[in-house]
């Protein structure tokens, strides 16, 4: 017990001296996550999808861990709704089913921000028992949910470790996303 409640402390310290991150979506709406202190911005790589606005975050310390948010242009109706988002998150990891352990997208069903949303994780079968190499990831996290004023939110978490605790901090910096729109001007 003592040892889960200094777990806890010292992930509470950590998410402590995180910073505010503002990503803009133009026309007065923008993103804003909580960053982890040992997390930091990163360019994005040449596989950068071409719509929507992309971001990238990996750790400080050059851990084999990163996150890709991707926020994209949706429609109310159709995003809000958790069937609607199984039905894409299971076409959308379709690519990770066969060289998985799971072997099947076992969503599960969480909030982000209040906002209903599906997380699913695989393992890499190949990669299992066998040292760490940079850029090559034993695990991935899939996000999908919708952030409200027509932005669609899905985010991967590369890890090597989906128990560890930068995956946890991966996730919180997910699940922290908000959404701020500029006020009506009269």
């Amino acid at each position: 017990m003592k040892k889960i409640l200094l777990s806890l402390l010292a992930f509470g310290a950590l998410l402590a001296a995180a910073s505010a991150e503002k990503i803009n979506l133009g026309g007065g709406k923008a993103a804003v996550l909580t960053l982890p202190s040992a997390w930091k911005s990163a360019d994005l790589g040449p596989d950068t999808p071409a719509v929507g606005r992309s971001v990238r975050y990996v750790t400080r310390n050059d851990s084999n861990d990163e996150v890709l948010i991707t926020l994209l242009p949706a429609q109310d109706e159709h995003m809000g709704d958790v069937e609607n988002l199984r039905a894409m998150a299971e076409i959308a990891t379709a690519q990770f089913v066969s060289g998985s352990v799971e072997g099947k997208a076992d969503c599960k069903e969480t909030r982000f921000g209040g906002a209903p949303g599906l997380t699913v994780t695989f393992t890499d079968a190949d990669l299992v028992g066998k040292p760490s190499t940079k850029g090559d990831y034993k695990a991935v996290t899939c996000c999908f949910f919708y952030l409200g004023g027509n932005i669609m939110v899905t985010a991967t978490i590369f890890t090597d470790d989906a128990k560890g605790p930068a995956h946890a901090e991966a996730l919180h910096l997910v699940k922290s996303l908000s959404l701020t729109q500029a006020k009506d001007k009269i």
